[in-house]
């Protein structure tokens, strides 16, 4: 196999991990977000943390946008979601 078609596989997988992962990634989160709905109970998680992280998210998402990359778009727009439902826990249930 020539250097370039074994280039071409590793290419290839890593265009699937990477797309698996943007998908993953932001779920992984779920279990919290679930503790929050299920139980009620926010303490010790801390809102400032969760804002700052989709703040930075959306610095992330429009680099993606701008230059194209959907896996960091996908990326984004799942973890924009999870932050916010967490966001939403933390307010109602404080």
């Amino acid at each position: 196999m020539s250097s370039t078609a074994s280039l071409t596989k590793k290419h290839t997988l890593l265009n699937i991990l990477v797309n698996v992962a943007a998908v993953v990634h932001p779920l992984t989160a779920l279990p919290q977000v679930f503790a929050i709905y299920t139980t009620q109970i926010v303490t010790g998680i801390s809102l400032l943390t969760w804002v700052g992280f989709m703040l930075i998210g959306l610095i992330f998402l429009a680099y993606g946008c701008v230059h194209r990359l959907r896996p960091i778009i996908v990326t984004q727009v799942l973890w924009f979601v999870v932050d916010l439902l967490v966001i939403i826990g933390i307010i109602l249930y404080r």
